[in-house]
């Protein structure tokens, strides 16, 4: 086995344990979390592991029909991310996002198996792919890591000042693990020497996430926008049983606030016979509400704009604040009888930030 052999087979090996150790992580904190966004994030890191470890085998082996299947990990596991990223965020995946990600993937899948002489075996190097397969590879690499390093960028952006500090570690190694690797990668189009090193930054840079995720695993989920106060109303008696701010808001009374939502949930319901008012929309404010009519309660979440992770959070919230509580729903409902619903806002919405220094 020759040096620059030696150098492809280590780096993709320490790369691929080093991401199959981030994905673990993941897979752990969501399962235990019952998250299945975080189940995303974890399959991409366990489809990257897999197709490293293709990847060095293809290298030592000098085996192409190998380095072709590698592909296939990483076209199910930069799907993973992009939904996990948009999710995170949005209530939906951006059609036009994925549209051009499945196109680019459908090319990559077609020149990799279907278009010949894309492949080189060099003695005493291994495996190097050219032609219209790297550049269709390196267009493909970019995309993925535009989102992802812009997920870890926005992640920063967005910290409160106590998360700042983890966070900027998360923007440092996102932009090893994605743009400087991808830079590396295309430059070892020429210079074959720099495929070594990309692989190698690479895995500094998962070594740099997993520190990260094992010092606070929220920081991957942290909340891209503003969560400001969640309410847990008597939908009967029209009265807060439990509030809870992330954020300072307008000092409005509880109780007047309740009995306003529950003034418009009526008239609607009244006059359009639709059911429940689970949403209300405002210029820079949206109002989430997830009922529980068994119990005669409804949670009421107050953010800058929804997404799919902060409703699916607020299913969550309701369903366990109800577990929790259910004696106590049953007989006095006195407000502070609720008291440690703290408990459930911070076992659900760990991945929202606390802004209590700012004004809404």
């Amino acid at each position: 086995m020759s040096i620059e052999n030696l150098l492809l087979v280590l780096s993709t090996s320490i790369t691929g344990t080093l991401v199959a150790i981030g994905g673990t992580i993941t897979f752990i904190y969501a399962f235990r979390r019952k998250n299945r966004l975080i189940f995303l994030f974890s399959a991409m890191w366990l489809s990257y592991a897999l197709f490293w470890f293709i990847d060095a085998a293809a290298h030592y082996f000098y085996s192409i029909p190998l380095m072709a299947l590698a592909i296939v990990p990483q076209l199910i596991g930069i799907p993973c991310i992009i939904i996990f990223i948009e999710l995170s965020r949005k209530e939906h995946v951006s059609p036009i996002k994925i549209s051009i990600l499945m196109i680019i993937e459908a090319l990559v899948f077609i020149i990799t198996f279907y278009v010949p002489d894309n492949w080189e075996i060099i003695p005493g190097y291994g495996i190097h792919n050219k032609g219209v397969l790297r550049i269709a590879q390196i267009i493909y690499i970019f995309y993925f890591m535009i989102f992802y390093f812009l997920w870890s960028f926005h992640t920063w952006r967005k910290a409160p000042s106590d998360l700042k500090r983890l966070t900027s570690y998360l923007l440092f190694g996102s932009t090893i693990f994605s743009i400087v690797t991808g830079v590396m990668y295309a430059i070892g189009s020429f210079i074959k020497t720099f495929n070594a090193i990309g692989f190698f930054i690479n895995g500094i840079g998962a070594f740099i996430t997993i520190l990260v995720i094992l010092k606070d695993p929220r920081i991957i989920y942290i909340l891209p926008f503003k969560a400001y106060r969640i309410l847990v109303v008597d939908t009967i008696a029209s009265v807060a049983l439990f509030k809870y701010d992330w954020a300072k808001a307008g000092e409005v009374e509880e109780n007047i606030f309740t009995m306003m939502i529950q003034a418009i949930g009526s008239v609607l319901d009244d006059i359009l016979k639709k059911g429940v008012v689970q949403e209300i929309q405002m210029d820079r404010a949206v109002l989430l509400i997830n009922h529980n009519k068994e119990n005669s309660i409804a949670s009421v979440l107050i953010a800058s704009k929804s997404s799919k992770s902060l409703r699916y959070g607020l299913k969550r919230f309701n369903e366990e604040f109800v577990r929790r509580f259910q004696r106590t729903l049953e007989s006095s409902r006195k407000v502070s009888d609720f008291n440690e619903g703290l408990k459930v806002v911070e076992q659900v919405f760990d991945f929202v930030p606390s802004y209590k220094s700012e004004i809404i």
